[in-house]
């Protein structure tokens, strides 16, 4: 499974090469405009800190939509890999996507931090709010797409429980909206975000066509 994974990494790195460009092109821009305007009631630290998890985020509905129009699953099961070992790969390619974009993001805060010899807590508790609610946005992407699977191969009660657990996540991550910057604000996304890998890969084990 974890050779698998590697090698859908390896397949998508150009498009997560160019994501995370793009989102680091925009925090230069961000960052420039704070210098320019920044009035102490300026752009808000946090926000410069977004955009490579966001990136992150974006690449991995590409590659979700890549996999299904390529019939990857179809090419990996040509190996020796079981159902559940690519209900493993279906998962962790969007956490592990998103994941590169907060490393980044964390280092260059890191970075900043040294540069500038200022650590802003608030800001630091923001950006994890945000990380968290956009990594449980990724796993929402297979989640739908089994439960919609789940529907089109007859399994109905499979379909209502991954719709259930669809709405249950939304309504999580809308009301951690409200919390954001506290413990509150943190968990809620994280919940949201195993739950949904959790169900996507239970849906996926149980399908009955792997072809799409």
């Amino acid at each position: 499974m974890w050779r698998a994974l590697k090698v859908e990494l390896e397949y998508f790195l150009p498009w997560l090469l160019g994501g995370l460009g793009i989102a680091a092109g925009i925090s230069v821009m961000m960052h420039v405009l704070k210098w320019l305007v920044d009035d102490g009631e300026g752009v808000p630290g946090f926000l410069t800190n977004m955009f490579l998890f966001i990136g992150g985020m974006v690449v991995a509905f590409i590659a979700q939509s890549y996999r299904s129009e390529e019939r990857r699953s179809r090419l990996l099961l040509a190996g020796p890999l079981t159902p559940r070992q690519l209900a493993g790969v279906l998962v962790l390619l969007p956490a592990c996507l998103v994941g590169i974009g907060v490393l980044l993001t964390a280092l260059k805060i890191g970075v900043e931090s040294l540069l500038t010899g200022t650590f802003d807590l608030a800001d630091m508790r923001m950006t994890a709010s945000f990380a968290g609610e956009f990594w449980a946005y990724a796993q929402v992407g297979p989640l739908t797409q089994e439960s919609s699977a789940a529907r089109r191969q007859g399994r109905g009660r499979a379909a209502a429980f991954g719709w259930a657990v669809f709405v249950i996540v939304i309504l999580v991550l809308a009301a951690s909206m409200l919390f954001r910057g506290s413990v509150q604000g943190n968990l809620g996304p994280l919940m949201a975000a195993v739950a949904a890998m959790a169900v996507a890969a239970a849906l996926y084990e149980g399908r009955t066509d792997f072809t799409r």
